[in-house]
């Protein structure tokens, strides 16, 4: 039966219509089934077409259809009354197309064909499969039912860049029923701002059947104010698209997988989920790398009434630093164990002083840190990776260990050409060991305690250099102090026992030899102490000798007392005080 002509129409409002399975009903126009006592019993084949007439599938007025047959419709398909399809496929081959009225439709099989998008201003169930072919299914605010639960129930093609999709807006709904353990691909997608197809992959995991629940947003989550800066263990989140999902069975676990194409996409490996008020990563996780698309998985959800999920990308595990946590220097040598090859770091450096700073290496992976004033206080360190996102920083208390050699010296009167010296350790920190370094030796101690130490010289003023190294043996710290040491002018007093004062030339006087005076004053007492001689000198000591005579003649043989005063040069410096020495002599003619 056909219906042509301007206005074309199948129309009917009151009788009942039986098409039989092997009749077929081309109408170039719409065909109307009307009114609550209208029927449609159709076994066969119906074909609408846009011609003459739009090419609309109508069920108006509480009609009645009750099917087994085959529909193709070029134009809408409308239903305000009563549809029950048993089997048979409805295919929509037109341009854009609708599905519309005050009542679902439930179909068998569904098939979308011919051009334009298929728009829902009305819910639509399909009981066994959903052919997309290369079309767009637009659910819109309405709801698509998928009550066959095999991962055959939604088909389309797989034409890379072509496929079939679903979108809906924000309140619209995919409801696919999911028995376990059965991989189903919902195959998500729009086509608002360009072509998009991102399928969403579930899996139930741990009850036998379950109906998810489903909105694929094809815009950023915060329009609806899922803030994509508020965020938790994540350098940042993608925004082009994000899902909502919820189970109606309470206690189900799924893997669920979703797709991005990394050339436009970008590089977001984690699955995440809207925690109020961040994102958070979810820690289960995994990628399956396919020809185009790679699907990453968020391993085991569960307890979830209704969830945000979009991918993002986790901020980057915090780097090792390498370094010791105990310094004794003012530089310090610091590292990072690298943990993704990384080549650009942040390192920050600060002690109480504030005057820290990295002195080389800001960027690399390995950097010299300069304390100056103040050793020890705080090293940080964070990484970016390939995908310009920063881990979070690791930062190092560096402790002072630092260790202070030190020491004074002074000395007390020269003996004869040795000169004696006391060094005072004055060093300071964990020290447990010092080694004195002498012109000719090494002297180790494990104590402060003052070294004494003699110097030997020809009596002419020499300088030495003295070290004093202190180390620590648990921290492994050195330290050096040095100074040169001054060996002053030996003052030297020589005074004979005895002298022949017989004109021989030998031995004929008596005198005081000193090094370096100033003055010289000498006095000569015989046994009853009477003065027989006094004689005064300067730079030359040998001015003030006695030649044996009392009064123009030589006394008689035997002990003479004398009594000397020395002045030194150096007298006045403070170096030495005069010097008063006395003794006997004997004369011998």
């Amino acid at each position: 039966m056909n219906a042509s002509g301007q206005n074309a129409l199948f129309f009917s409002n009151a009788d009942t219509v039986f098409i039989d399975e092997n009749a077929q009903v081309h109408v170039f126009g719409n065909m109307v089934i009307s009114g609550n006592t209208s029927s449609l019993i159709q076994n066969g084949f119906v074909q609408t077409y846009n011609d003459a007439a739009p090419g609309n599938f109508e069920i108006q007025l509480n009609g009645n259809v009750y099917s087994k047959g085959n529909y193709r419709i070029e134009q809408d398909w409308i239903n305000n009354g009563h549809l029950v399809i048993d089997t048979g496929e409805v295919v929509m081959y037109g341009g854009n197309q609708w599905f519309s009225g005050d009542s679902i439709s439930r179909f068998y099989d569904l098939q979308l064909t011919g051009t334009g998008v298929k728009e829902q201003a009305q819910d639509i169930r399909v009981r066994n499969q959903l052919d997309l072919t290369n079309r767009e299914l637009a659910v819109h605010q309405k709801r698509v039912y998928i009550d066959n639960a095999s991962d055959s129930s939604i088909v389309f093609d797989s034409t890379f860049g072509a496929e079939g999709i679903i979108s809906t807006d924000e309140d619209g709904q995919i409801r696919k029923v999911i028995h376990q353990n059965e991989l189903n691909l919902i195959p998500t997608g729009s086509l608002v701002s360009g072509f998009r197809h991102r399928p969403l992959v579930a899996t139930l995991l741990n009850v036998s059947s379950d109906t998810l629940v489903l909105t694929y947003h094809q815009h950023s989550p915060d329009l609806i104010g899922l803030l994509s800066t508020d965020l938790d263990s994540l350098c940042r989140i993608q925004t082009a698209y994000f899902y909502t999902i919820h189970s109606t069975e309470s206690s189900a676990h799924y893997d669920l997988g979703f797709s991005t194409y990394l050339p436009t996409d970008g590089n977001y490996p984690d699955p995440s989920y809207w925690d109020n008020p961040t994102w958070k990563p979810i820690p289960n996780r995994y990628a399956v790398s396919g020809t185009n698309y790679t699907i990453i998985h968020a391993a085991d959800e569960s307890d979830f009434t209704q969830e945000h999920y979009s991918l993002g990308h986790r901020t980057p595990v915090k780097p090792e630093i390498l370094i010791d946590t105990t310094e004794c220097y003012t530089l310090s040598q610091a590292s990072v164990i690298d943990p993704d090859n990384m080549s650009n770091y942040d390192w920050s450096v600060w002690n109480t002083a504030l005057d820290a700073e990295i002195a080389s290496g800001q960027g690399s992976s390995e950097v010299t840190i300069d304390w100056n004033s103040q050793i020890g206080g705080t090293v940080a360190v964070s990484y970016q990776d390939a995908d310009a996102c920063w881990s979070f920083p690791t930062e190092v208390s560096i402790s002072d260990v630092s260790i202070q050699a030190d020491f004074t010296s002074n000395h007390a009167n020269s003996v004869n050409f040795d000169t004696d010296f006391t060094f005072t350790n004055t060093s300071s920190g964990n020290i447990d060991q010092y080694t004195w370094v002498m012109p000719t030796e090494s002297i180790d101690m494990t104590t402060k305690d003052p070294l004494q130490y003699t110097f030997t010289t020809d009596g002419n003023e020499i300088t030495y250099p003295v070290w004093l190294i202190a180390s620590d043996s648990i921290y492994g710290c050195i330290d050096t102090a040095y100074q040169e040491i001054i060996i002053p002018n030996i003052f030297v007093i020589y005074a004979p026992n005895s002298f022949t004062p017989n004109g021989d030339g030998i031995n004929d006087f008596f005198l005081i030899e000193a090094s370096d005076i100033l003055s010289l004053d000498l006095s000569i007492f015989n046994r009853w102490g009477e003065l027989i001689y006094h004689g005064e000198a300067g730079a030359e000591s040998k001015d003030a000798s006695w030649d044996g005579k009392y009064q123009g003649e030589l006394v008689q043989d035997g002990t003479y007392t004398y009594l000397a005063k020395v002045v030194p040069k150096n007298y006045n410096q403070g170096e030495y005080g005069a010097k008063e020495i006395s003794g006997s002599v004997l004369v011998l003619r």
